[in-house]
């Protein structure tokens, strides 16, 4: 019995964010995420650990996916360095 890899779970082909995605070589497919957001990219590791389950894939996208998550998890920098200078405390000395 033939099995189509669309019939396995996770999004098909038509719904992956890079066209032809199941046909691209492994070095070829990741030069295309540091441009997608984190729903494409949580679709293609969903994909790829279905269907295709490439290691070296799967390690980087769930690298991008843990950047991402970290960026918009942090917080903004704390003044110093080359920002204004920071605020001193009323009648502080130093």
């Amino acid at each position: 019995m033939e099995m189509f890899e669309d019939e396995r779970g996770g999004p098909s082909t038509e719904q992956l964010p890079i066209v032809g995605y199941n046909h691209l070589p492994g070095r070829t497919a990741e030069s295309y995420f540091p441009s997608l957001g984190q729903e494409e990219l949580s679709d293609l590791l969903r994909y790829e650990q279905t269907h295709r389950n490439r290691l070296p894939i799967i390690r980087s996208l769930t690298a991008r996916l843990r950047r991402l998550r970290e960026q918009k998890n942090a917080r903004p920098p704390v003044a110093g360095g080359y920002g204004p200078p920071a605020a001193r405390p009323p009648g502080g000395t130093e």
